[in-house]
């Protein structure tokens, strides 16, 4: 059995490579069913155990198990910790993955998938909204998909958006330009693509600062109770999802506006799987703004997890024994 531990898992996946695997997942009748989730006992917050499988045409599987421990940072810890495990067609465990570095792949490589049929196609000025660790690997995916030549990050802590900054020249072109942003306000009224990554309880970015033709990314909020976004940005918005169970069930940006009668059902026109298969048409004009909200979903923890093994198993690392 392999097992991968973060570092491993980050230097088998290729982002292009990731992406690609996803757009072919996507267009694959893959088997997700509902997460499941568990509270924790203890603790000063909310604890949780989120249980993510998923299944391929073939059998082989793969099964994220995350928790969430709010009250880990004071410790020096991530609030979010998980692990993969893979298994073949046959059912056996294969491969334990680390979770955390999978999930920060796949949701960056989510989203530069979608921008590939959202944004437009000259997008130069990505600005990141939030500067917690999903935030370079963000930036790092739209790079990938857009001739991006300049990142601006924007947070609420100086030193975590200083630190965000150094992160993404790290990962990114030299020669893009990344720069922290004075002003969420001004920034958000001259990019291109505005990708928000944070755990907000309520709205950072407004749709009156948005400029003609912008891709908005929201990855960060996924309870019913958080929100990224105005009311006004769901309204301007063109609104695509990863996926409708996972995002009318937890994502506060379109749960809240569409119990009040902001938006109705039908402003979300289709699922990254719609785009993938043409079922749905993107962007379709260059004036037009466009909206993609993810949760997150077991069908791209599957697609990752099996191009990082199929990698390791093609003699970029050995298999490491758990007995």
């Amino acid at each position: 059995m392999l097992l991968l531990d973060s570092e491993q898992t980050h230097r088998l996946a290729g982002m292009p490579e990731l992406i690609e695997c996803l757009r072919h997942a996507f267009r694959s009748p893959c088997v997700a069913p509902a997460r499941q989730v568990e509270h924790i006992p203890g603790g000063a917050g909310e604890r949780l155990l989120v249980s993510m499988p998923a299944f391929d045409t073939q059998g082989r599987g793969a099964v994220k198990l995350l928790t969430i421990v709010p009250e880990n940072p004071a410790r020096g810890l991530p609030t979010i910790q998980g692990m993969i495990a893979v298994f073949s067609e046959q059912g056996t465990p294969v491969a334990i993955l680390d979770g955390t570095a999978v999930t920060r792949l796949r949701t960056g490589a989510a989203s530069a998938l979608a921008s590939d049929y959202l944004s437009r196609h000259d997008s130069s000025h990505l600005l990141i909204v939030g500067s917690g660790a999903l935030a370079p690997y963000m930036a790092m995916a739209h790079c990938t998909v857009r001739p991006i030549r300049r990142v601006s990050v924007w947070g609420r802590r100086a030193e975590r958006v200083a630190a965000t900054v150094a992160a993404i020249r790290s990962r990114v072109a030299v020669d893009i330009s990344v720069d922290s942003a004075d002003s969420i306000e001004r920034s958000a009224a001259t990019a291109d693509i505005v990708c928000c990554a944070t755990s907000s309880a309520t709205a950072l970015l407004c749709g009156r600062w948005l400029k003609s033709g912008v891709f908005v990314d929201l990855v960060g909020s996924f309870t019913p109770a958080m929100r990224e976004t105005d009311d006004e940005v769901v309204r301007r918005c063109r609104i695509f999802v990863d996926t409708f169970a996972g995002a009318l069930a937890e994502a506060g940006d379109l749960i809240d506006p569409l119990a009040r009668g902001v938006i109705s059902r039908e402003r979300i026109e289709g699922e990254l799987a719609d785009l993938v298969l043409g079922r749905v048409h993107g962007r379709a004009s260059r004036e037009e703004l466009t909206l993609f909200k993810s949760v997150g979903s077991a069908i791209e923890d599957l697609a990752a997890a099996q191009l990082i093994v199929t990698a390791a198993t093609r003699g970029s690392l050995p298999a490491v024994s758990l007995s």
